[in-house]
Protein backbone atom coordinates (compact mmCIF):
# COMPACT_ATOMS: atom_id res chain seq x y z
CA UNK A 1 0.00 0.00 0.00
CA UNK A 2 1.32 3.18 -1.10
CA UNK A 3 -0.28 6.93 -0.38
CA UNK A 4 0.75 10.38 0.33
CA UNK A 5 -0.39 13.14 3.05
CA UNK A 6 0.04 16.48 2.32
CA UNK A 7 -0.02 19.24 4.81
CA UNK A 8 0.39 23.89 4.92
CA UNK A 9 3.21 24.61 7.07
CA UNK A 10 3.67 28.16 8.17
CA UNK A 11 7.82 27.92 7.23
CA UNK A 12 9.72 27.70 4.13
CA UNK A 13 11.93 24.39 4.06
CA UNK A 14 14.62 26.17 4.63
CA UNK A 15 14.41 26.96 7.91
CA UNK A 16 12.28 23.94 9.05
CA UNK A 17 14.91 21.80 8.76
CA UNK A 18 17.49 23.72 10.18
CA UNK A 19 15.75 25.62 13.05
CA UNK A 20 12.15 22.94 13.79
CA UNK A 21 12.64 19.55 12.50
CA UNK A 22 15.67 18.73 14.96
CA UNK A 23 14.74 21.07 17.71
CA UNK A 24 14.91 18.99 20.97
CA UNK A 25 12.31 21.15 22.87
CA UNK A 26 9.72 21.30 19.80
CA UNK A 27 9.84 17.36 19.21
CA UNK A 28 9.15 16.38 23.14
CA UNK A 29 6.28 18.86 22.83
CA UNK A 30 4.96 17.60 19.32
CA UNK A 31 5.35 13.95 20.49
CA UNK A 32 3.80 14.22 23.94
CA UNK A 33 1.67 17.44 24.09
CA UNK A 34 0.26 17.27 20.40
CA UNK A 35 0.23 13.79 19.23
CA UNK A 36 -0.37 12.65 22.79
CA UNK A 37 1.94 9.66 23.11
CA UNK A 38 3.02 7.94 25.76
CA UNK A 39 6.80 8.02 25.61
CA UNK A 40 9.48 9.60 23.40
CA UNK A 41 12.98 9.43 23.50
CA UNK A 42 15.95 9.85 20.51
CA UNK A 43 17.85 7.01 20.72
CA UNK A 44 20.70 8.69 18.76
CA UNK A 45 21.24 11.57 16.52
CA UNK A 46 24.22 12.49 14.28
CA UNK A 47 25.25 15.01 12.47
CA UNK A 48 27.97 14.47 9.86
CA UNK A 49 30.14 17.76 8.48
CA UNK A 50 28.96 17.10 4.99
CA UNK A 51 25.14 18.53 6.60
CA UNK A 52 23.33 14.96 6.57
CA UNK A 53 22.03 14.19 9.59
CA UNK A 54 20.69 10.96 11.17
CA UNK A 55 17.85 9.99 14.13
CA UNK A 56 16.90 7.41 15.45
CA UNK A 57 13.72 8.19 18.26
CA UNK A 58 11.40 4.94 20.09
CA UNK A 59 7.99 6.17 21.27
CA UNK A 60 4.76 4.46 22.12
CA UNK A 61 1.56 6.11 20.55
CA UNK A 62 -1.95 5.62 22.10
CA UNK A 63 -4.04 3.31 19.89
CA UNK A 64 -7.32 2.75 19.40
CA UNK A 65 -7.62 0.00 17.69
CA UNK A 66 -10.54 -2.18 16.87
CA UNK A 67 -10.74 -5.30 18.41
CA UNK A 68 -9.22 -7.49 15.77
CA UNK A 69 -6.26 -5.12 15.41
CA UNK A 70 -6.05 -5.55 19.27
CA UNK A 71 -5.97 -8.89 18.86
CA UNK A 72 -2.94 -9.46 16.09
CA UNK A 73 -1.21 -6.16 17.99
CA UNK A 74 -2.44 -6.46 21.64
CA UNK A 75 -3.01 -3.30 23.41
CA UNK A 76 0.14 -1.26 23.52
CA UNK A 77 2.88 -1.45 20.48
CA UNK A 78 5.84 0.83 20.38
CA UNK A 79 8.31 1.34 17.46
CA UNK A 80 11.52 2.95 16.31
CA UNK A 81 12.24 4.95 13.83
CA UNK A 82 15.25 5.47 12.03
CA UNK A 83 16.08 8.35 9.47
CA UNK A 84 18.44 10.39 8.04
CA UNK A 85 18.08 13.89 6.21
CA UNK A 86 19.89 13.45 2.67
CA UNK A 87 20.88 17.24 1.37
CA UNK A 88 21.61 16.48 -2.53
CA UNK A 89 18.88 15.15 -4.79
CA UNK A 90 15.31 15.53 -5.71
CA UNK A 91 13.12 17.68 -3.33
CA UNK A 92 16.29 17.87 -0.67
CA UNK A 93 16.05 18.32 1.95
CA UNK A 94 14.63 15.45 1.98
CA UNK A 95 13.80 13.14 5.32
CA UNK A 96 14.02 9.19 5.00
CA UNK A 97 12.74 6.95 7.63
CA UNK A 98 12.15 3.64 8.40
CA UNK A 99 9.92 2.64 11.24
CA UNK A 100 10.57 -0.78 12.96
CA UNK A 101 7.41 -1.87 15.03
CA UNK A 102 8.10 -3.56 18.80
CA UNK A 103 5.41 -6.50 17.46
CA UNK A 104 5.76 -7.94 13.89
CA UNK A 105 8.70 -6.03 12.81
CA UNK A 106 9.37 -9.56 10.55
CA UNK A 107 6.15 -8.97 8.62
CA UNK A 108 5.91 -5.45 8.48
CA UNK A 109 7.67 -2.99 6.24
CA UNK A 110 6.75 0.94 6.80
CA UNK A 111 8.92 3.26 4.66
CA UNK A 112 8.30 7.31 4.46
CA UNK A 113 9.71 9.55 2.81
CA UNK A 114 8.65 13.55 3.44
CA UNK A 115 9.99 16.81 2.29
CA UNK A 116 8.84 20.59 2.12
CA UNK A 117 7.99 22.33 -1.00
CA UNK A 118 7.71 26.08 -1.05
CA UNK A 119 4.47 27.02 -1.93
CA UNK A 120 4.81 31.08 -1.01
CA UNK A 121 6.68 33.76 1.15
CA UNK A 122 6.83 32.14 5.43
CA UNK A 123 4.77 29.45 3.40
CA UNK A 124 5.32 25.71 2.35
CA UNK A 125 3.68 21.95 2.18
CA UNK A 126 4.51 19.06 3.90
CA UNK A 127 4.50 16.01 1.59
CA UNK A 128 4.55 12.63 3.18
CA UNK A 129 4.62 9.37 0.94
CA UNK A 130 4.38 6.04 2.77
CA UNK A 131 4.69 2.45 1.85
CA UNK A 132 3.35 0.14 3.95
CA UNK A 133 3.27 -3.68 3.87
CA UNK A 134 1.91 -6.26 6.31
CA UNK A 135 2.58 -9.98 5.30
CA UNK A 136 -0.28 -11.55 7.18
CA UNK A 137 -2.80 -13.80 5.67
CA UNK A 138 -6.51 -13.04 6.42
CA UNK A 139 -5.45 -9.73 8.20
CA UNK A 140 -2.39 -7.77 6.40
CA UNK A 141 -4.46 -5.54 4.19
CA UNK A 142 -6.79 -5.00 7.54
CA UNK A 143 -3.64 -4.01 9.74
CA UNK A 144 -2.22 -1.93 6.51
CA UNK A 145 -5.42 0.07 6.27
CA UNK A 146 -5.55 1.14 9.89
CA UNK A 147 -1.87 1.93 10.03
CA UNK A 148 -2.87 4.29 7.04
CA UNK A 149 -5.92 5.71 9.04
CA UNK A 150 -3.64 5.86 12.56
CA UNK A 151 -0.93 7.96 10.35
CA UNK A 152 -3.33 10.13 8.47
CA UNK A 153 -4.54 11.37 11.41
CA UNK A 154 -1.21 11.58 13.52
CA UNK A 155 -0.32 13.89 10.78
CA UNK A 156 -2.79 15.79 10.44
CA UNK A 157 -2.40 16.55 14.82
CA UNK A 158 1.78 16.89 14.08
CA UNK A 159 0.78 19.94 11.65
CA UNK A 160 -1.62 21.53 13.27
CA UNK A 161 0.73 21.59 16.28
CA UNK A 162 3.50 22.18 14.36
CA UNK A 163 1.55 25.11 13.47
CA UNK A 164 0.49 26.54 16.56
CA UNK A 165 4.23 26.01 17.68
CA UNK A 166 5.54 27.90 14.92
CA UNK A 167 3.30 31.24 15.63
CA UNK A 168 4.27 30.60 19.47
CA UNK A 169 7.44 30.85 18.38
CA UNK A 170 8.40 33.56 16.47
CA UNK A 171 9.23 30.80 13.43
CA UNK A 172 5.63 31.46 11.65
CA UNK A 173 6.62 32.75 8.06
CA UNK A 174 10.05 32.74 8.36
Amino acid sequence: MKFTIRHPYAIEPEPFWREVFFDHDYNEKLYKKGLEFEAFDVVEETSPPDGRKTRKVRVTPKIDAPAAIRKVLGDSVSYVEEGRLEVSGPNTPKWFARVLPSKLADKTTIKAEMWLERTGPGQSDRVAEFEIEVKMFGVGGMVEKFLEKTMRESYQKAAEYTNQWLRANGKAGS
